[in-house]
């Protein structure tokens, strides 16, 4: 990390000069910069005879007193708390008293580094995230004792190296390691719970959701091993707060060496660096396909957005349940008073509820299937179908046809309230409403962190605003009700928001 760090700033302009005690990686270092400078000129990002100029900003030194003379610092030593501790002692003592002292921390405590200086006020956290020459976010950390005029100069220097600093507080995970965690600790519990393989999750994510990266593919991306190790530490800094619990199978997989890319076995097979088994690519093209012969006449009640692609697909709507040859329905409830004839098929929205309870209100369970329709179809490329306990297969496959002819993938998933989409959002989007309301960050810092550092689609608060508060929160408390565990108590801001029933 270190050295991307020092790669920018001389990039930027910067005059760099670059620290370890081993002679050895700093040689290591100038080897990684000439090449991706050199890479980098190749492709036309910068001017070749620029190269060298970049490259003779940066000096190398093993002794720490040759620090006395910078303007700024920035440590990036490994994430050892004691060993950053006594470099910023040192550096406290070396450096002027109106130098800026910034970690690079990603994981420890920036007051308790900060603490070890005798003036902890110009300590702060400055975490930058790989490939740094890459990556536009750095999430500017404010320990406790850490001043305003520290902070303001530590953004003002990310935005020389044209980074977006995002303010945040000092807690375990800053922002992005902690409202990140459900994304793959949900698909763990999903995967464990067998409602989905790793490849129909990772599939759902990036087809049904916009992620550029399923959770699976992005634990064998970063290595499990690390993977498990940053859900230990948030969890163990959250004193075991059952939402950032780590899984059993992360466990295994590391105990048993698949830990990803960098071992040719993680959740999936590598070959030349590239996953022989991994999720499939779309194979509809979100335009109308044929039809259902059987079904001519379909019923939508509660689900506009399914109504207006049935209609582009030439399906004829009709609002009595008796006269249609296949229901959609929104909420079950809807059904009262107007059931469909017992053959017909009936396609429950299921983000809130399982399918096997939802068939319960209709007249003949075997012909319920469950779907999810959170976020709305428009946006999916994708759609989660659920058989229920009692569902019959030619149900489910009149489900899989019919959202075939809508021009949408399927994935059959199993019976679980939330399916897979709804249920990763709704985590990512209860873990930010937590960071929100305990003052981490504003809610455009969340979402601004969230996007730059991990390449969402949206921020999650921004998820939150377009599906609704109201409807991640009947998510949370339908995962809760049905699954009994304290990890999907909703965040009180979030339950506010829908009761207020604002944004």
């Amino acid at each position: 990390m270190g050295t991307g760090i020092a790669e920018v700033a001389a990039q930027s302009g910067f005059d760099v000069l670059l620290y370890d005690v081993d002679p050895k990686a700093l040689a290591r270092a100038l080897e990684r910069v000439e090449a991706d400078l050199q890479r980098q000129a190749a492709k036309g990002r910068i001017p070749g005879s620029a190269v060298r100029a970049i490259r003779e900003r940066i000096t190398t030194t093993t002794s720490l007193g040759d620090l006395a003379a910078a303007d700024f610092v920035i440590e990036a030593a490994p994430e050892d708390l004691e060993l950053k501790r006594q470099l910023f002692e040192r550096l406290d003592r070396l450096c002027r008293p109106e130098v800026v002292l910034a970690t690079n921390t990603s994981s420890l405590s920036v007051t308790q580094i900060g603490a070890a200086a005798l003036r902890p006020g110009r300590v702060v956290g400055m975490h930058f995230f790989n490939p740094v020459p890459a990556m536009q976010l750095v999430e500017v950390v404010a320990g406790d004792a850490s001043g305003e005029a520290a902070l303001q100069a530590t953004e003002a220097l990310a935005e020389a190296l044209g980074k977006r600093p995002v303010r945040v507080r000092d807690t375990p995970g800053f922002v992005v390691n902690r409202v990140a965690r459900p994304f793959s600790g949900e698909a763990l519990r999903l995967l464990g719970e067998r409602v989905a393989a790793p490849a129909q999750i990772d599939r759902i994510a990036r087809l049904a959701c916009g992620f550029r990266m399923g959770p699976f593919e992005l634990m064998d991306l970063v290595g499990l091993d690390i993977s498990l190790a940053v859900h230990r530490s948030v969890y163990e800094q959250f004193f075991g707060a059952p939402r950032f619990r780590p899984h059993p199978l992360q466990e295994r997989m590391v105990k048993a060496g698949r830990l990803g890319r960098k071992t040719g076995q993680g959740w999936y097979r590598y070959q030349d660096g590239r996953a022989v088994d991994g999720p499939a690519p779309a194979q509809h093209a979100r335009v109308p396909g044929p039809r259902v012969p059987e079904v001519r006449r379909v019923a939508v009640l509660g689900d506009p957005d399914l109504a207006d692609l049935a209609a582009q697909a030439g399906y004829r709507l009709v609002d009595c349940c008796a006269d249609a040859d296949l229901v959609v329905l929104g909420d079950p409830g809807l059904l009262v008073g107007r059931q469909p004839a017992p053959e017909v098929v009936v396609l429950v929205e299921a983000s809130t509820r399982s399918t096997t309870e939802l068939a319960a209100q209709v007249v003949n369970p075997a012909r319920v299937v469950g779907y999810g329709g959170l976020p709305r179809l428009s946006r999916r490329q994708l759609v989660e179908v659920a058989p229920g306990l009692r569902t019959d297969p030619s149900a489910t496959d009149l489900a899989v046809r019919f959202f075939h002819s809508l021009g949408r993938d399927t994935e059959v998933v199993g019976d679980s309230a939330g399916l897979v989409a709804a249920r990763l959002l709704a985590c990512l989007i209860n873990e930010a409403a937590f960071a929100l309301q305990e003052g981490v960050a504003t809610a455009e810092a969340i979402d601004t962190a969230v996007r730059l550092g991990l390449n969402y689609p949206l921020g999650p608060l921004e998820w939150a605003d377009e599906l609704g508060p109201d409807r991640v929160l009947a998510v949370l408390e339908g995962l809760q009700r049905e699954l009994g565990e304290e990890r999907y108590r909703p965040a009180p801001l979030l339950r506010k928001h829908a009761i207020a029933g604002v944004p």
